[in-house]
């Protein structure tokens, strides 16, 4: 669970906070697309950042049935 909260904090840090356009420079390659599509970039980066608090939450309620199967 550590490693999804530091990876989602990383993300964060590098996608917004100080190297705001590094995303673009990433995701354009990958993506496609010109000054037109541009504006899209942040949704596909809250996207990414989406997805891994929802794997991370899942691992986390996983592990908690577990434990309570365990315990009865």
């Amino acid at each position: 669970m550590k490693k999804v909260i530091i990876t989602i904090v990383v993300m964060f840090l590098v996608m917004v906070w100080p190297l705001g356009g590094l995303w673009e420079i990433i995701l354009k390659p990958i993506i496609g697309g010109g000054v037109e599509q541009s504006f899209i970039y942040p949704l596909y980066v809250g996207i990414i950042i989406l997805a891994g608090i929802i794997v991370g939450c899942t691992e986390l309620i996983i592990k908690e049935i577990r434990s309570e199967k365990r315990d009865k």
